[in-house]
């Protein structure tokens, strides 16, 4: 099956074929048991893309990430991006999207100041609890990121 991969650590975004989805992961440094998959975008009549990343990675110390953008949703790590049909099985990918990488975490306040991304923000009830590049602000996730380091 066909995936797409991106590390930001080379600037490599490129088609890989694996088994599944799970060897995608590993091809490209993830732990398949350690991710967070969303959505770029879907069609109802034809399918989508999908993003698999590290679950924590929005919450990595700014000096230790490496990110990219598509579109303007900020990405930070290695991905997995793969297609889905309109009923969400996976499928080959079609195509990649255009992926901008960033340099650092001061590139990335640039892009989020020229409108060019959106910087990452979580919200509960319509009030942000936290945004990028904060720590982490929820004690329950930062035990399981403790927990995912050993």
């Amino acid at each position: 099956m066909r995936f797409g991969i991106i590390d930001p650590r080379t600037t490599r975004a490129e088609f890989v074929d694996a088994a599944d989805l799970n060897e995608a992961k590993i091809a490209v440094g993830l732990d398949p048991d350690k991710v967070d998959h969303g959505v770029l975008w879907r069609d109802l009549r034809t399918g989508g893309i999908s993003i698999v990343v590290y679950e924590f990675s929005l919450y990595l110390p700014i000096d230790r990430a490496r990110y990219f953008a598509i579109g303007q949703s900020l990405f930070i790590g290695p991905a997995v991006l793969y297609g889905f049909d309109t009923v969400g099985e996976t499928v080959d990918l079609p195509e990649i999207p255009p992926v901008f990488f960033l340099r650092d975490a001061a590139e990335v306040e640039r892009a989020i100041a020229a409108r060019q991304i959106i910087r990452p923000t979580v919200a509960i009830n319509n009030v942000i609890v936290w945004r990028w590049p904060e720590p982490c602000w929820d004690e329950g996730i930062i035990q399981r990121m403790k927990e995912h380091a050993q």
